[in-house]
C-alpha cells in the first residue's frame, strides 16, 4: 500500500488505525518484523484482526505505516521548531539540541530504525514519504549553512546530509550503546549528570566542525 493511501486512511478513520500503529510499533521494536505477532498487536490495540487487513492490507502494510509515521513525527517536529530563522550558529546549535532530546524522548524511533537496518532497509525504500520529507529537512539546513558561510559564521560548508549524519550519530551513540558503554565508563549514561553536559558537548563538537565566526 502506498504511503499516501496509508496517510489518507489514518486521517479518515481516527481511532483504530492510530492504535494499531502504536501497538504495531511497540511489537515490531521488541520482536522485529518477522517475529512480531499480529494477535499481540490487535490485542494491544483493542480491536480484531480484520482491522489490520482493512486499513493496512497485511502485516507488511502495517509495518510500513509504522515506519512512515515514525519518520513523519520526527520531520513534523523539526519543521515546526522555531530555530530555523535564528542566526546560523544558533540555528545549528538548536538543531543539535532538538535532535539530542528527540532521540532520548522517542526511543521507539531508534528501535524501528534498528529493526529496519537489520533487514538491510528493504522496507523503508518502499515508503516514499521518508525520502521526500528528508529533502525538506536538508533544504532548511542548506539555507542555514549558506547563510552562515555568507556572513562568516561558518568557515566550512559541509553537505547537509553529511552534517545531519554526524549530528545523528553524536546524538544517539550514548543510547544505542548505553549498556556496554556504562560498563566501560563506569557510570550511568541515562542520568542527568551525564546527559546535560553531553548535550552541550555535542553542540560544541558540531559547531567546531563548522569553524568559528
Amino acid at each position: 500500500m502506498e504511503s499516501t493511501t496509508i496517510d489518507r486512511e489514518l486521517d479518515s478513520a481516527p481511532g483504530v488505525p492510530e492504535r494499531l500503529v502504536m501497538a504495531g510499533t511497540a511489537e515490531f521494536v521488541r520482536h522485529g518484523f518477522q517475529g512480531a505477532s499480529i494477535s499481540t498487536i490487535v490485542g494491544a490495540a483493542n480491536c480484531n484482526v480484520r482491522m489490520v487487513y482493512h486499513y493496512f492490507g497485511n502485516k507488511l502494510g502495517l509495518y510500513r505505516a509504522c515506519i512512515a509515521r515514525a519518520y513523519g513525527h520526527l520531520r513534523d517536529a523539526e519543521a515546526q521548531a522555531g530555530f530555523w530563522n535564528a542566526p546560523p550558529r544558533d540555528a545549528i546549535a538548536e538543531l543539535v539540541r532538538f535532535t539530542f532530546d528527540y532521540m532520548l524522548n522517542y526511543p521507539e524511533f531508534q528501535g524501528l530504525m534498528r529493526v529496519e537496518n537489520m533487514a538491510d532497509g528493504q522496507h523503508v525504500r518502499e515508503v516514499g514519504s521518508v525520502n521526500d520529507r528528508a529533502a525538506s529537512l536538508f533544504g532548511r539546513m542548506n539555507t542555514v549553512l549558506d547563510n552562515g558561510l555568507r556572513d562568516g559564521s561558518f568557515q566550512h560548508r559541509p553537505d547537509a546530509g553529511a552534517l545531519y549524519l554526524s549530528i545523528l550519530g553524536l546524538c544517539t551513540i550514548h543510547i544505542a550503546n548505553r549498556h556496554t558503554m556504562q560498563v566501560v565508563m563506569g557510570r550511568d549514561l541515562a542520568c542527568a549528570d551525564f546527559l546535560v553536559p553531553r548535550r552541550e558537548e555535542v553542540v560544541r563538537i558540531v559547531l567546531a566542525s563548522l569553524g568559528a565566526s
